[in-house]
């Protein structure tokens, strides 16, 4: 929770979210002994294409509730929270237990992974562990109904026990809305500029955010793509229309405010992702006024809400129909400016951590 690239940051932002309102203690370094021994066995499996998840096993959620157990036994705390519910599968106490994450085991596998062998240790000794955080938490916050709503279908759990309370925007820095008001005004609309981040080339969807930058510029609209992260597979050939960032590391101030100055310079955001829990990226860019355009795919709608922040197309959509959406709102400079400003006020209403954190307070004291 201490660093700003684990898990895009967001560990570290549900800690200082939890600091607004609370004196908040970190139970942390917690051994890996146990977990490692498992190591050579995913790499095992990983040579027949068979998915094995050290983080699962009954001995490593053991270990690691001994471990948690040892550290709060002398302490009086009044709730836990956390993001991976393996971790208290098998903690034995009293004090409510809050999960706040974007999806569950069962989701994240059926989802992420739905045309994958997974190891059958991994699903049997998974869904045990989650059914025992789930059956033994107070309350249950994901971050999209898309979640909740697959939660229910995997698991017996009580309905009123799940929440949905998005995740706010990884960032540390974030313009004020005035700045962000009078910098949309002032944008230079000749060049329509894209852009799309994400490390994962191929899930992210990056070749067709290529293919869709490529086709405004072939229906007379000059547009440049930013792609900030990932890198293409050495056998595709980049057209001019694209610029390849390499990945900018938020701990870092340089490739901080180089991120910031690619954000506030860009007309749309893209995320074309084949696969996606939530899409944190989605809520950075309506803090920057940035209208998402995005594939309708798991969580996203807990951060993309149609004709507000952004516009959720189907997968299966064509590219001329992304394309000519982009292009109607760029050349019409009152209908862009309003699209930026629902982006942002959708931002500071639904995706700021500060008002996320107050909800979150009124959850834990509930």
């Amino acid at each position: 929770p201490k660093n700003l690239i684990s898990w895009s940051g967001t560990n570290y932002f549900i800690f200082r979210t939890l600091r607004q309102n609370f004196d908040v203690k970190i139970i942390s370094p917690l051994s890996n002994k146990i977990r490692l021994l498992y190591l050579f066995k995913r790499y095992f499996y990983s040579l027949f294409s068979i998915k094995f998840d050290i983080d699962r096993p009954t001995l490593v959620a053991k270990d690691f509730a001994k471990q948690i157990k040892k550290k709060i036994s002398d302490k009086d705390y009044d709730f836990i929270v956390t993001s991976d519910t393996y971790l208290v599968s098998f903690l034995k106490t009293l004090k409510p237990i809050f999960i706040f994450t974007d999806c569950l085991f069962a989701t994240y596998y059926n989802h992420y992974f739905k045309n994958h062998k997974i190891h059958n240790q991994t699903l049997k000794e998974g869904n045990y562990s989650e059914i025992l955080s789930l059956n033994k938490s107070k309350k249950i916050i994901l971050t999209s109904n898309w979640a909740i709503k697959d939660a229910l279908k995997n698991y017996r759990v009580a309905k009123d026990k799940f929440i949905y309370l998005p995740f706010g925007a990884n960032l540390t820095a974030i313009p004020s809305k005035k700045e962000i008001y009078i910098n949309t005004k002032k944008k230079n609309m000749k060049t329509c500029i894209l852009i799309s981040i994400g490390v994962d080339w191929d899930r992210k969807g990056m070749s067709k955010v290529v293919n869709l930058v490529d086709k405004i510029n072939d229906l007379g609209q000059t547009s440049k793509l930013y792609i900030v992260g990932a890198k293409p597979p050495n056998n595709i050939q980049l057209s001019k229309n694209v610029v390849l960032i390499n990945f900018l590391n938020k701990n870092n101030f340089l490739d901080k405010r180089k991120l910031f100055n690619l954000l506030k310079k860009s007309h749309f955001h893209i995320l074309f992702s084949r696969f996606e829990a939530y899409g944190i990226v989605n809520a950075e860019a309506s803090s920057f006024g940035l209208y998402s355009v995005v594939h309708d795919v798991g969580g996203i709608s807990g951060a993309v809400v149609n004709n507000v922040n952004g516009i959720r197309f189907s997968k299966t959509d064509k590219i001329d129909l992304i394309a000519n959406h982009i292009i109607n709102i760029f050349r019409n400079k009152k209908k862009f400016i309003k699209k930026s400003n629902l982006s942002r006020d959708y931002y500071d209403k639904n995706l700021n951590w500060k008002i996320i954190g107050n909800k979150l307070k009124k959850i834990i004291l509930n």
